[in-house]
């Protein structure tokens, strides 16, 4: 008789637990997408090195970046500048075609 009384408030108890509430909130910081860059090209931003170009091609994943001015610049394997560019971004996606 106890075994049973055990397991039954066991399970009670199991069920009375606090429920749990997960809120996300969007990331709502600016971003940029690069589209046509060639393999090995390397992006700058601010004269930081952030990765290949083509990591950040817009599908799915994009470069976040804190509002205001940032100077893009992305570079061949070769070394050559493939594109440096002064960019202004506030609260959307810019898309920078690379030629």
């Amino acid at each position: 008789m106890r075994k049973p009384l055990a397991i039954s408030l066991m399970i009670l108890l199991a069920a009375c637990s606090m429920p749990s509430t997960v809120v996300k909130t969007p990331d709502t910081r600016p971003s940029l997408a690069f589209e046509g860059a060639p393999e090995g090209a390397v992006l700058f931003l601010d004269g930081v090195r952030t990765g290949l170009a083509s990591q950040y091609d817009g599908q799915p994943n994009v470069l976040l970046v804190e509002p205001g001015t940032h100077l893009v610049t992305i570079r061949g394997a070769d070394g050559a500048v493939l594109l440096e560019r002064k960019v202004f971004v506030e609260s959307e996606l810019k898309t920078l075609k690379v030629h």
